[in-house]
């Protein structure tokens, strides 16, 4: 039988058979996606446990101290921080290779997914926040959006990784599949005329296995972040809750009899 994906496990707790580590996620995180997808793409098998960031239990800080996600708990041990999570399973699971093995092609992945890093996404929370078509925030998200396809038109292959989607691919991907929930929420739309590089990348990224495993709901998107972005995020999206139990009409308060509402006084037993 498999286990809840969100059943608060502790890192001490067995993993369950077949398992290699014991990942600490939110469904609806980006960051967390990140390794995910390195995962899939691994085909390593692993306990998904998603935390509610709004109730964090009080050990989850002796594991991260931000109190974030991801943290992967492996052979005893935690790693934490997004792209130090994926660099570590890369080397922890080398096959198969994400990275490539040529020095300056490392290095040129790194500059693709840095500057989508420091650059891109900072820009896409900034038009988020807003939550309407500010004009000088989606012309700075297009910005950078264009300085990704510079990189593929330099790079002259399919995927910022190479000939197949690789390393810098799925650490891009996640805001990029949230373009169209940004889309919802603020008029945003991505012009595949300004970025046909880009809009083709997508397209084949839609075409991975590891992606099409990792996806999201993306109505599950809007409703999120239409919270997220107000300050109001509700980190349990998505979980399986139980059905609320319905109240009949004649049993809701003011409708029904007070002698069935309010508790009575007992009489006095003789």
């Amino acid at each position: 039988m498999s286990l809840s994906e969100d059943e608060l496990r502790l890192p001490t707790d067995p993993l369950p058979p077949g398992a290699a580590l014991r990942l600490y996620s939110m469904r609806m995180c980006p960051y967390a996606q990140r390794a995910r997808l390195v995962l899939a793409a691994k085909g390593v098998q692993y306990d998904r446990v998603n935390v509610d960031l709004n109730n964090k239990p009080e050990w989850f800080f002796d594991i991260n101290f931000y109190g974030e996600v991801p943290v992967i708990i492996h052979n005893g041990k935690n790693v934490y921080e997004s792209l130090i999570c994926a660099e570590y399973l890369e080397e922890a699971f080398p096959q198969p290779a994400l990275f490539s093995s040529e020095p300056y092609s490392r290095a040129l992945e790194r500059i693709y997914f840095n500057h989508w890093t420091k650059k891109g996404i900072p820009a896409f929370y900034s038009l988020l926040k807003v939550g309407h078509l500010d004009t000088e925030l989606a012309a700075r998200l297009d910005q950078h959006i264009g300085k990704m396809e510079e990189f593929l038109k330099a790079a002259g292959t399919p995927y910022y990784s190479g000939e197949k989607p690789g390393f810098s691919d799925y650490m891009i991907w996640p805001w990029f599949e949230r373009i169209p929930m940004l889309g919802e929420i603020t008029d945003y739309k991505m012009s595949a005329e300004k970025f046909p590089l880009v809009t083709s990348w997508v397209a084949r990224m839609w075409q991975d296995p590891a992606v099409q495993e990792c996806k999201i709901d993306s109505k599950l998107f809007v409703d999120h972040y239409s919270k997220y972005r107000t300050g109001r995020p509700d980190f349990t999206i998505g979980m399986k809750k139980p059905e609320p139990v319905p109240e009949l009409l004649e049993n809701l308060d003011g409708l029904r009899d007070p002698s069935t509402r309010d508790r009575q006084p007992q009489k006095q037993q003789c």
